[in-house]
């Protein structure tokens, strides 16, 4: 398998992950000060990541029984041996959305798309 998550005993495994996208929030603080060209500046690393994700399933009960796990309290733990650079610890994000839809085309396929924000596990 090349992507998994898990929490606990719940393991999603999708068949493959569709979209993956992260962005930080920079920490750095500029101050301008009146009169003067140059700003005074507080270096203070980036956030945690944030982002959306979207998980393609082949069958229905597989892409229910993810959107339902992402729908509790926990957090998830983000695995990947084809790109490893995604992985994470994460929450679904606060404000955000679980969503899952049915292919129009194949009328099998499906997507589970949400909001997350990594956590330190």
């Amino acid at each position: 398998m090349a992507d998994v998550i898990t929490s606990g005993a719940t393991v999603i495994t999708p068949t493959l992950i569709l979209g993956y996208e992260s962005t930080r929030a920079p920490g750095t603080i500029v101050h301008d000060i009146i009169g003067r060209a140059n700003p005074d500046v507080t270096l203070r690393p980036a956030g945690t990541r944030t982002g959306r994700m979207e998980l393609g399933f082949i069958g229905e009960a597989d892409s229910y029984a993810a959107e339902t796990a992402l729908s509790t309290a926990a957090v998830f733990t983000l695995t990947s041996t084809d790109r490893p650079t995604v992985a994470l610890s994460f929450i679904v994000k606060e404000g955000g959305t679980i969503t899952r839809t049915l292919d129009d085309e194949t009328r099998n396929a499906w997507t589970v798309a949400f909001d997350w924000r990594e956590v330190t596990a």
